[in-house]
């Protein structure tokens, strides 16, 4: 029996109902409020951003964790992240918590919440408050889709995923388009299992699956206030960690490359594959060099076959680079090897980089050591997008 992707939903776990709302912080009623609910309180663990500037739902959502390691319900708003809001916007993330706890008759500890948007504005908390009490009412089994659309911001489609190994389940929906880079968590992500996990094989697994997935892909070098992955198990089924681990990668690899996909402004998902390298570590943070290059993404972007560039990038890290080891390929295309440029058939190579994904492989030769990153390529849209998100 293997692990396999299966179009189910988050609300296929037993236990598991949801809904997604509109209250109006986006315009043309589009849903902007997701609600998740669990019959009872789960286990649960949660990665956050790095960056020193935490938006409140993240200061408020890791206390009420730290309280239990417990969640029972999670609440995401789309259009407003409640970030650089100081005191108040403490306050209405608690209040958040507090009025799905009154609807549900839960523990306000045992809410988590999750904002997502424009930073820098204060919640229409009239609207949320409203958006809560409507959610509560409709929750269901049948509004998995409505619950990845809900928490889109300036993504292009909902991203879920789901697998499955015998009746055990593990499910996904996860939002990112922007300010993608790898520092713990780098997107809002939700991660549910039917499956009985330890509190320490939880953390485990979610360290594992993020370091080979959320942490090997970047749209533009940019974290955010409000990055966050939840991972929770309902503890029905049992399953072998080592087993279970899998089916998590699967997973979180999948989700990983829809956003990176889906980068603002992007044509290309960009694969590079660092391999033969000496150490993991090394493996890993070359292949994010290559793609947080702008240099690189402006050359996918145009169609160019400027390894040079990808080759400059590797050699910046600070790791020690021996050239005359290294293979360098872009796509079947061997283009470098032993310090110096092969003859090959450049328009060739630039009609294989017209396609819609990519890869490169740079083969260092020097070690055991593999690792995949994902990355999308840099365009005049993303300019665009960028340039008038406030305005």
């Amino acid at each position: 029996m293997v692990w396999k992707f299966d179009e189910i939903y988050m609300t296929d776990i037993n236990s598991v109902k949801a809904a997604g709302v509109s209250c109006g912080l986006k315009e043309d009623n589009k849903l902007d409020l997701a609600l998740i609910v669990l019959d009872k309180p789960v286990f649960a663990e949660a990665m956050f951003t790095k960056n020193t500037v935490k938006a409140a739902p993240i200061i408020v959502s890791k206390r009420h964790l730290e309280k239990y390691g417990m969640i029972q319900a999670i609440v995401i708003n789309s259009g407003q992240a409640n970030a650089c809001t100081g005191e108040k916007g403490i306050k209405d993330a608690e209040m958040m918590a507090e009025r799905v706890a009154q609807n549900l008759g839960i523990d306000k500890e045992l809410v988590f919440v999750a904002s997502t948007g424009k930073i820098g504005a204060y919640l229409e908390m009239e609207k949320i408050v409203s958006g809560i009490d409507m959610a509560c009412k409709v929750l269901s089994k049948n509004s998995g889709r409505e619950v990845a659309e809900a928490i889109m911001t300036t993504d292009t489609f909902p991203k879920m995923s789901s697998v499955k190994y015998g009746d055990v389940i593990i499910s996904g929906i996860a939002k990112g388009a922007g300010m993608i880079h790898p520092d713990m968590a780098t997107m809002l992500v939700f991660i549910g299992t039917n499956a009985k996990l330890e509190k320490d094989a939880m953390k485990k697994v979610l360290r594992r699956g993020v370091d080979k997935s959320f942490h090997q892909i970047s749209v533009d070098g940019c974290t955010s206030t409000n990055d966050t992955v939840l991972f929770f198990a309902t503890s029905e089924k049992e399953i072998k960690e080592n087993i279970f681990q899998k089916g998590f990668d699967m997973l979180t690899e999948d989700l990983a490359k829809m956003i990176a996909k889906d980068g603002e402004g992007a044509t290309k998902l960009i694969e590079v594959r660092i391999e033969k390298a000496e150490s993991l570590k090394k493996a890993r943070v070359l292949g994010r060099a290559v793609i947080t290059s702008n240099l690189v993404k402006a050359a996918f972007a145009g169609g160019d076959d400027n390894w040079g560039r990808m080759l400059a990038s590797i050699g910046q890290t600070g790791y020690n680079i021996d050239i005359k080891k290294i293979e360098l390929y872009i796509g079947e295309y061997l283009v470098f090897a032993k310090s110096e440029p092969l003859r090959y058939n450049s328009q060739e190579v630039k009609n294989y980089l017209k396609n819609r994904e990519v890869m490169v492989r740079i083969v260092l030769n020097e070690g055991r050591y593999n690792a995949v990153s994902w990355g999308s390529d840099l365009t005049e849209e993303y300019v665009k997008i960028n340039a008038y998100y406030r305005t």
